[in-house]
């Protein structure tokens, strides 16, 4: 799909760029951080496209990522290394994570740009409007300030012949070198055009995420950007419910050249 040639967009895929090194496709799933390359999508993504959630990115792949605050390093790590839910926060859906430090991911190579996926679908929530080339606002009701269920999702360009849709919501910095999944559901059907918010279709199959929980739970700090993305895969992977989001990703990167992408923002306040 072509570019989008307004400076909201221009700044949109700025964004998307710099969590493509977060989320593309350069590495594997091996024993050190779930890092991406560029192009499309969080966590081997590159939230390049994302005008109406991605226009085109990359994904998965193999850069550093940055620790998070010392005093909650074993919290952090529980979670994102063992899916055990870490201390509860004061709302009792889950604990907040520390903004990530350090230095900037580096920038995809071209051989993870060829690799990566390509954010070709839209994706689009009526509850989270892009504005001013920002990202848009997430409601505090999508979060555990508020009722902690995901918002309605609207998605096109399904490419023919897709089997099975997956869809991650992730925060764009890893966490102990892991990317944090706050909600992974895969099993939906592809012909399906959206789902409605707190509301799954029949034979969804969902993760459990990074935070120990099957289901969707968000706690995020004031300020941080979250990843909305939408897997078409060609050929049924279908996990068992429940299912480890982080392994089944790379399953996923595997087969599938196409996603697309919603970015959106947290302010507390």
């Amino acid at each position: 799909m072509p570019l989008a040639k307004s400076a909201s967009a221009r700044a949109l895929l700025a964004l998307a760029l710099a969590a493509l090194c977060l989320f593309a496709g350069c590495g594997g799933s091996g024993g050190s951080a779930d890092s991406a390359s560029s192009g499309a999508e969080p966590e081997g993504t590159t939230p390049a496209a994302a005008k109406s959630g991605g226009e085109a990115g990359a994904e998965e792949g193999g850069a550093s990522s940055k620790p998070g605050k010392a005093s909650q390093a074993g919290a952090k790590k529980a979670a994102a290394s063992n899916g055990s839910s870490p201390s509860s926060s004061p709302s009792g859906h889950g604990s907040r994570l520390p903004q990530p430090k350090g230095a900037p991911e580096q920038a995809p190579t071209p051989q993870e740009v060829a690799n990566s996926t390509v954010a070709d679908m839209s994706l689009q929530s009526p509850a989270i409007v892009a504005a001013n080339g920002e990202p848009g606002h997430l409601a505090s009701t999508y979060t555990c300030d508020g009722k902690d269920s995901w918002p309605a999702l609207q998605w096109s360009g399904v490419p023919p012949g897709s089997a099975e849709l997956a869809l991650y919501l992730m925060n764009i910095q890893p966490v102990e070198g892991k990317l944090f999944v706050d909600w992974a559901v895969a099993g939906l059907d592809p012909s399906l055009s959206g789902i409605d918010a707190a509301e799954l279709p029949k034979g969804a199959i969902t993760a459990t995420n990074s935070f120990g929980k099957r289901g969707y739970s968000l706690c995020p700090q004031s300020g941080e950007t979250y990843m909305f993305i939408l897997y078409a895969l060609p050929e049924r992977l279908a996990p068992s419910q429940g299912f480890e989001p982080r392994d089944f990703r790379q399953e996923i990167l595997a087969i599938s050249r196409n996603a697309g992408l919603l970015p959106t923002v947290y302010e507390r306040g």
